[in-house]
């Protein structure tokens, strides 16, 4: 492979994303593995192309003992002998697992998206840059697909997400970022942790895309990367109409009392129905509650067979849903109060 055609992609991605501004402050984070390194070398090579200040960050997540320690060390001598300033921080994953009812990987996740916005306020970064790659997208979505997932989930990873967080290397392949790094010169660590069958990604990795690439498409991983850009689309433009019949409703989402006109809502299509539900309900739930098909879908058979003049239904997060006339009350609750036994005083 020609380094300048990965270049080639990465500028195209960058200039059809709109990722980049000329001047901006990147931070880049950089667990170690080859992804990080490349996408880090990738971005010291664009850097006077966009004027860029160049901050990286690495996380020790604290599960690994010596061995993230070794990364640790690998990342900073890496920027050092680049030129970068490195942030780094360490916490214990375990610990803040407990009690929150999420895997591993979703506490992992959670709090390197935290470290890196923290971080990224502290330096003063405008952006932030990750080595998400085509593999990395063909992965999410059948991971979303076999969880049951919607479009939302289906469109996998999105070259941007809220304005800030960017993935120059989302159009480019796993084996090409490799050989990048073998013409560069570059080393790079191997977490163990992703070899482990425990984790799904893992799993779909090393064991579904090869079968999957064997036995019916050579070309999965690009064929997935395709599909979920096709969806990315899609679902942006019904998020946007969505955005549009609100306003034209006259309702914010997140407002602390929303009254939708059911005659309205039942009027749109199914998809743009559980669609403007889905967007209420999350905004009025308690922080870190999904709200998925079955909730989506109780609140559309409450409004469907509700002929009294007025119902109510509670859904988990504190959320309060109720039907009074032509109108559908959603908001949040301050409390419940606690069932009791009625042989118990």
């Amino acid at each position: 492979m020609n380094v300048s055609i990965m270049i080639k992609k990465i500028r195209k991605t960058i200039a059809d994303c709109s990722l980049l501004e000329g001047g901006d402050h990147l931070l880049v984070a950089v667990s170690g593995g080859p992804d990080s390194v490349a996408l880090l070398r990738v971005m010291v090579l664009l850097a006077s192309d966009y004027e860029l200040r160049l901050t990286a960050a690495h996380l020790n997540h604290g599960l690994r003992g010596a061995e993230a320690c070794r990364e640790e060390e690998f990342v900073r001598g890496l920027c050092t002998g680049m030129g970068i300033a490195c942030i780094c921080k360490t916490v214990d994953i375990r610990t803040l697992q407990k009690g929150r009812g999420m895997s591993l990987e979703e506490v992992g996740r959670d709090e390197r998206y935290r470290f890196l916005a923290e971080t990224a306020e502290t330096c003063g970064a405008r952006k932030i840059a990750t080595g998400h790659h085509r593999d990395d997208q063909a992965e999410t979505v059948l991971i979303n697909l076999l969880r049951g997932s919607g479009l939302e989930g289906l469109k996998g990873i999105p070259p941007v997400r809220d304005g800030r967080i960017i993935r120059p290397l989302l159009y480019v392949g796993r084996g090409e970022i490799l050989e990048f790094l073998r013409q560069e010169g570059l080393t790079y660590m191997t977490d163990s942790s992703n070899r482990s069958p425990l984790f799904l990604r893992n799993r779909i990795r090393h064991e579904l895309i090869p079968e999957l690439a064997l036995r019916y498409n050579p070309g999965i991983v690009e064929a997935l990367s395709h599909t979920a850009e096709i969806i990315r689309r899609d679902d942006d433009y019904l998020q946007a109409v969505v955005r549009q019949v609100l306003s034209q409703w006259g309702i914010v989402p997140g407002a602390t009392e929303i009254r939708l006109p059911l005659a309205s809502l039942l009027d749109l299509h199914e998809a743009l129905q559980g669609r403007v539900l889905k967007c209420l309900l999350e905004t009025a739930a308690l922080p870190g509650y999904g709200i998925g098909f079955r909730h989506i879908e109780a609140v559309l058979a409450f409004i469907r067979r509700q002929r009294s003049r007025r119902a109510s239904l509670d859904l988990p997060g504190l959320i309060h849903v109720e039907r009074e006339g032509g109108f559908l009350g959603i908001g949040r609750v301050s409390s419940r109060p606690v069932r009791r036994d009625k042989g118990k005083k």
